[in-house]
């Protein structure tokens, strides 16, 4: 069965003066998909969105949404709704107004406006809120409005701009998580831009992480964290552990490295192009790291060290261990019976061969 690419966009370049903010883009977002642009501030996510809304008009490449071209087709003839991150609501209406209002610039009858309205407060469980104003309702319920007035028109595109940013950690949450119910019950064609990371490895389909501009890397979620492209996909998605080190030789299909503090780090499966003597940079996720008090020699992935922070944030303990002239972090979930989490006391870090992640040097 093929595939039905509800957008695509080829080479699309941006440019505000001589600052080119977006270039050389290239993605097809099929139908039903959830696809994300995550990256800084300032990396064109947002003007990309605002290109595929019709808000700002592409300096080159082509822009095709259902396979039509829409380089200069204003907004109000693209049939997509979009979410803004200050949701954008008419202080003058009610709710059930302000949800309304897309579907009487379409015409639509009243009998059907009221309907329509009604239904997708049930789908973003509001109905109750039908007749007070934006004033009188919440941060997050102001924000489920706006989607609920975007997905009323039925588009067959939703685009949302940072629609969680101005939440607090809980209702961001909450948020995220009924998100990712509408979606799965709608199925409506979805891009979401974030720079917040977990926001975009929960919801996702597929990541586009993007950087000053360009596309660093387009995958799955798990994708993204297990098998990042570059150094900098590694670095922005999550936290990790990052050692220099140079190639010390390989023994089958693991390469070994030696960091400049000594350690010797076994990759499994790692980039055997990489000759012995040549520039590496390894990266191991906190979470992959155990932490004992066992401190018998070091060997490979193993190093012996000490204690220097211990952070307890409920769901997971993250430990700074200074080792060999690294500042090694470590993340976890639990905590061994026989190892003390206190300042000052000697510990050993070790981990995986499978878990090692090498890029060469020049990469960064």
């Amino acid at each position: 069965m093929s595939k039905v690419i509800d957008v695509e966009l080829r080479s699309l370049m941006k440019k505000f003066q001589n600052n080119i903010v977006v270039q050389d883009f290239n993605l097809q977002v099929e139908q039903g998909e959830f696809v994300s642009f995550l990256g800084p501030s300032g990396c064109g996510k947002t003007t990309t969105l605002n290109m595929i809304a019709g808000f700002l008009d592409p300096d080159g490449g082509d822009l095709l949404i259902k396979g039509q071209r829409m380089n200069g087709v204003p907004p109000y003839k693209r049939e997509l709704g979009m979410v803004f991150q200050t949701y954008s609501l008419f202080p003058h209406m009610t709710v059930a107004e302000n949800i309304a209002y897309g579907l009487k610039l379409r015409k639509i009858s009243k009998s059907q406006i009221q309907e329509r309205v009604g239904r997708v407060l049930d789908l973003v469980k509001l109905p109750h809120v039908a007749d007070r104003y934006p004033k009188q309702l919440s941060g997050g319920q102001r924000q489920r409005i706006a989607i609920a007035r975007a997905l009323v028109i039925e588009p067959s595109l939703l685009l949302l701009d940072e629609p969680l940013s101005n939440l607090d950690a809980k209702l961001r949450e909450e948020l995220r998580d009924e998100l990712k119910r509408l979606h799965q019950e709608i199925g409506v064609t979805t891009i979401f831009v974030t720079h917040d990371q977990e926001e975009a490895l929960s919801l996702s389909d597929r990541i586009v992480v993007m950087n000053h501009g360009f596309i660093e890397q387009i995958g799955t979620p798990k994708d993204i964290y297990n098998r990042p492209a570059s150094e900098f996909v590694h670095t922005f998605i999550g936290k990790t552990n990052r050692l220099e080190g140079e190639v010390a030789g390989h023994e089958g299909d693991s390469l070994i490295i030696q960091t400049i503090g000594g350690l010797l780090v076994e990759a499994k499966s790692a980039n055997l192009m990489l000759l012995p003597g040549q520039k590496a940079t390894v990266f191991i996720r906190p979470e992959k790291i155990r932490l004992s008090a066992d401190t018998a020699p070091e060997g490979r992935n193993r190093a012996n060290g000490q204690l220097k922070l211990s952070s307890f944030l409920g769901s997971y303990t993250e430990c700074e261990v200074q080792a060999n002239g690294h500042s090694i972090s470590v993340k976890l979930q639990t905590v061994d019976k026989g190892v003390e989490l206190v300042p000052g006391k000697a510990v050993s870090c070790s981990w995986d061969a499978e878990d090692v992640l090498v890029m060469p040097a020049e990469r960064g």
